[in-house]
Order: C-alpha cells, then structure tokens, then sequence
C-alpha cells in the first residue's frame, strides 16, 4: 500500500500569497484539497499543506474542525498576538510570590515546645539513622570528622618501636581527607601536625613513611591558612629545611619541596622566616644535586610563584584598600626579589641551564616551565644573562629543537603549544639580546637566536 506523508499548517494571513510565474489567475478554494498551480494567487484564510512525496501546495476551505485542532495545538502552530495573551494572574490558582513570602518567619521567630516536639517527630536524628543501618544493614556509617578522630585513636595505639604497615594506612586514608579544608581543619584542631606529622619528619627512620607524612602535611596546608599559622607556630619550617637539606632521595625530596611550599606560598610571614640564607640557599643547592630533572623543576616553580605573589600584590596599589595596603607592607617586608639576587640566583639559575643543554630539549614541559620562568624574572637577571653567551647557546638548542618537533608534530593541540613556546623564546630573545644590540649598535641589528 502507497503511503502518503503529509505536513499540515495552519497559515492566517492578512495579504494573499502570489506565486508569480507566466500564468497569473486566482485559486478557486473548495471544501476539499486541492493542488495550487504555479502562478495563481491564493486568497487568504484558507487551511493550507504540502504533500511531502509529490512537493505539491494544496489548500482548501478553512473549517469549524480545523479551528478546533489549531485552537488545541494539534495540527498546526500559531503565532500569538501580545493581546491574546493570557494574562498571568489568572495562571495559576495557587497564591502569589509575594503572599508566600509573607508567611516566612521573622528573625525573632521561635517554635514553642509543643512545635518543636511536634517538628522533631517527624524527622529521625543522625544517631538513631546510623543505629538502625548498623543493626538492619550491619552498616557502621560515620561521617568525616569521626574518621579522622578515628585514625588518630588508632594511631596512638600503635608501638611506634618498628616499621608498622599500618602507618602508612593512616597517613595515606588521612591523606585523602584532608584535601576537604573542613577536614584538615578538623585535623589541625585534634593537633594531628604536633602528634603525627612531625614526629614522622623529624625522627622517623623509615623514609617511605618519611615521605607519606610530607604529603600528608603539604596537603593539610595547601590554601589553608590556618593550617599553614599552626605548622608556623610549631616551626615546621626549620624541620623541612633540614630534611631538605639531607635527604638524597627524589620522592622525599619532592615531597619535602611540595610541603615547604605548600607552606610558604601567600604566607609572607612564612616566607620571611623560611627564606633566609641558609633556607633559599639548600633550595638553590637542588639544581646542582644529583636528583631528577623533575625535583629541581619544582624548586624553580616555587620561587617563581613567589616573585609572582609580590608582583600580583604590588600590582593591586593602583587601587588600594585598607586590607591591600597592609597586604603589600607585609610582602615589602620579604622583598623577594632582593633576597633572590644577594643570594645568587640569577647565577645559579643560568648555570643550571647550562647543565641541562642535553637534557632539556628532550622534556617540552621542562621547556614551558624554563621560558615562563625567565620571562619572569628577566628584568632581575638582566645584566648577568645579557651577557651569558653560554645561556645563549642553551637557548639557541631548545629554540631550534622547538622549531623541529613543531615542524613533526601531527596532532592540532600539541602544534598550537610548542608554537606559543616558540614564540616565547622569540620575546625572550628579544628583551635579552636585541635589546642590548640595538643600543650598542645605534640601530636594529637581527640575532640569530
């Protein structure tokens, strides 16, 4: 059986539809459909649809049941005038907006006992719910808080005299924990830094468990300030120092670096106190330590993200309120960039890219942190490495290594980085060298860089 598909609409026009062609009589309607040749005019009103198989325009009389079925919304849809629209008080029989708002409670509202009681029966406490999943389901829920206070009990319990696998069990489920603030607030106030953390970096010997108390305390204090104010006031700074200081191996020291900077960043009093000589000096010392390139990549993200801070904060006296204004005293007080240079980290800095020519054109993440980080520290390092013709070679390697992989590289997203790296160096170069040349030169002279 041949089917036909038809598509209905329901048009009310104020002007008839002219369809100009060589031919130019009027369509005749009827109460049946009828095809609409090409050319006649078509007389308004009328209920019109195109047969969707031949692509023929028919149309006939518009009728009662028509009306109907267009008023309902099943056969066709139609355009409302502003007039026609109902109005919206008379939408809905429920109360309004504002008669529903009366009806809230005032501040000073109190339930009497006999509401209270009545309220309270119709809800179950968190106990009896815990109680009734434990006996029905044998389920013993607890929240957050009681688990930490839970570890910490079996902590305390555990003999402390060998290596015990269920320490790292702890420090690894608290770990986990804490990344919620509220949880590693619960943790500072249960003295978890003083009982567990410092006791596993200042006299464990066990460097696996070592290392787990480090990232157990970098992430209680990541963008926590009050946890960074308690393991400040119990000088976890000088205890990590220390460790950094002594230690050989590339997870605790990773680690270590991740809590040291966990504690010092956005904490300029921390900084203060951290980075004297011996502090930044054992933190520079890590570029010329045999340990992994990625270990003496976070050394250098750290202190750029310090200089960073105190160009964000000095950036915000343009205008200043109260709060920015002792803010940007408090980070004057560190003056990071002063204690960077007496303390000689453009010259380290320059010799350990040197040390790299070999290794770091083969890490494209290396070479994103290196170039972001001379971008930013250039101005201070400038009279040094503007004259470094061994940095200059360093850069010419990577920048030509950029240039080859950009070259063999297929896939879109990674062609766009090492483009955007390429052009990193291009601005370095220029505000190292060409900047000087040009001077020197009286005129514009291109490197070769």
């Amino acid at each position: 059986m041949k089917r036909c598909f038809w598509v209905t609409v329901t048009i009310f026009l104020t002007l008839g539809i002219t369809f100009c062609t060589e031919t130019n009589d009027t369509f005749i309607p009827t109460r049946e459909w009828q095809t609409i040749k090409e050319g006649q005019k078509v007389p308004a009103g009328l209920h019109y649809r195109i047969n969707l198989e031949t692509g023929e325009k028919e149309a006939k009389i518009l009728e009662e049941e028509d009306d109907v079925a267009k008023q309902d919304g099943s056969a066709a849809l139609t355009v409302v005038e502003n007039d026609e629209i109902p109005n919206k008080e008379n939408a809905s029989d429920g109360p309004s907006i504002e008669d529903a708002l009366k009806n809230i409670p005032g501040d000073n509202f109190e339930y009497t006992p006999e509401q209270m009681k009545e309220i309270k029966s119709k809800f179950r406490t968190y106990e009896d719910i815990k109680h009734e999943l434990k006996d029905k389901l044998n389920l013993d829920i607890k929240t957050d808080a009681e688990v930490i206070t839970g570890l910490l009990k079996k902590y305390d319990e555990l003999k402390k005299d060998k290596v015990n696998p269920e320490v790292i069990k702890i420090l690894d489920e608290l770990e986990y924990l804490v990344h919620q603030i509220d949880n590693a607030n619960n943790f500072v106030n249960q003295n978890g830094i003083e009982k567990l953390i410092i006791p596993n970096i200042v006299n464990q010997t066990n460097s696996i468990i070592r290392t787990r108390a480090l990232l157990l305390l970098g992430a209680v204090m990541h963008n926590n300030p009050t946890a960074q104010i308690s393991a400040f006031e119990r000088n976890v700074g000088d205890h990590l120092t220390r460790l950094i200081a002594s230690t050989q191996l590339n997870d605790e020291l990773s680690a270590a670096i991740y809590a040291i900077g966990s504690l010092i960043r956005k904490f300029p009093l921390a900084q203060k106190e951290s980075l004297t000589k011996l502090g930044l000096s054992v933190l520079l010392d890590i570029w010329t330590r045999q340990v992994e390139l990625k270990v003496k990549m976070k050394v250098l993200v750290l202190i750029c993200d310090l200089v960073r801070e105190n160009h964000d904060v000095a950036s915000q006296q343009n205008e200043p309120t109260e709060r920015d204004d002792e803010k940007f005293r408090q980070y004057q007080r560190v003056q990071i960039e002063k204690l960077l240079q007496e303390y000689g980290f453009c010259s380290r800095f320059e010799q350990f890219l040197i040390s790299l020519k070999t290794d770091l054109p083969k890490c494209t993440d290396s070479m994103d942190k290196v170039i972001h980080s001379m971008q930013l520290t250039k101005d201070m390092c400038y009279d040094s490495w503007s004259e470094s013709a061994d940095l200059r070679h360093v850069l010419l390697v990577v920048k030509n290594r950029i240039t080859w992989l950009s070259g063999m590289e297929k896939d879109p997203e990674m062609f766009e980085f090492l483009i955007e790296l390429e052009e990193g160096f291009h601005r370095l170069q220029h505000d190292l060298y060409n900047r000087k040349e040009y001077k020197e030169s009286g005129g514009g002279q291109r490197d070769e860089l």
